[in-house]
């Protein structure tokens, strides 16, 4: 009889190991999964390629250069994090030119995403874009300092299917990390202009996407005004 109440005993203890090793490995498979969610994506789906192909969509190739104390280069999309890194919005004819977040921040390569290089998928047409700085506080007041922020017209023309849209420079100020290195605290939102690095874009897109024609320039522009709703952009003959 004693013995069996052992055996019973040792069965329970496995059994409830067993549990705990499953609630721990179902945790860990949740937290590899939210990151790989807030992480990077690479190329363009075999789905938005053929959209590209057909003329309904464009690449949109946009690099961001950013300097912090003492004109350092700091590295935009160095983390794994996106809120950590720049991000942006964009809004367009879908939701009344009100920006919303991109939920993963795209690039071409590793060595891109080192140098600055991003990228979207869109539609022809008007959209709007907004810069997110990284998040150091709470949401709401995350949220309130952004939703006045700068808006930048960015206007696909009708027959692109490859377009750079410009290079966004600012200044911003960073946190020394515990290990070394350093971490972006804030960036100089009204303080952005932006300038043309057209032949590396050029470069970079023809390689990327050889066969998709020749690439496209169309610089930024601050938006002022009211919000513009045109998608997509009137066909030049017209």
């Amino acid at each position: 009889m004693k013995q069996t109440r052992m055996t019973q005993n040792r069965k329970r203890i496995v059994r409830q190991r067993s549990g705990v090793n499953i609630v721990g490995l179902f945790s860990a498979v949740i937290f590899v999964s939210c990151l790989v969610s807030c992480a990077s994506t690479g190329l363009p789906t075999v789905n938005e390629r053929a959209a590209v192909g057909a003329g309904e969509k464009a690449i949109v190739l946009l690099r961001v250069q950013c300097t912090i104390e003492n004109q350092q280069p700091y590295e935009a999309f160095s983390y794994s994090l996106m809120e950590d890194n720049i991000s942006f919005g964009l809004g367009s004819f879908e939701t009344g030119g009100e920006p919303e977040r991109r939920a993963l921040l795209r690039f071409l390569s590793p060595e891109s995403r080192k140098n600055g290089w991003t990228y979207f998928v869109l539609p022809h047409g008007t959209h709007y874009l907004t810069v997110y700085p990284p998040r150091r506080t709470d949401v709401f007041t995350y949220e309130r300092r952004i939703r006045n922020a700068p808006r930048w017209l960015i206007d696909i023309p009708h027959d692109a299917r490859l377009v750079y849209v410009g290079t966004l420079r600012f200044t911003g100020e960073s946190d020394w990390l515990l290990f070394g290195g350093r971490i972006l605290r804030s960036i100089r939102i009204d303080e952005m202009s932006v300038t043309n690095d057209e032949e590396a874009a050029h470069m970079l897109l023809t390689k990327e996407f050889p066969g998709s024609g020749e690439a496209q320039t169309v610089l930024l522009k601050l938006h002022r005004g009211p919000i513009i709703l045109r998608s997509p952009l009137p066909s030049p003959n017209r």
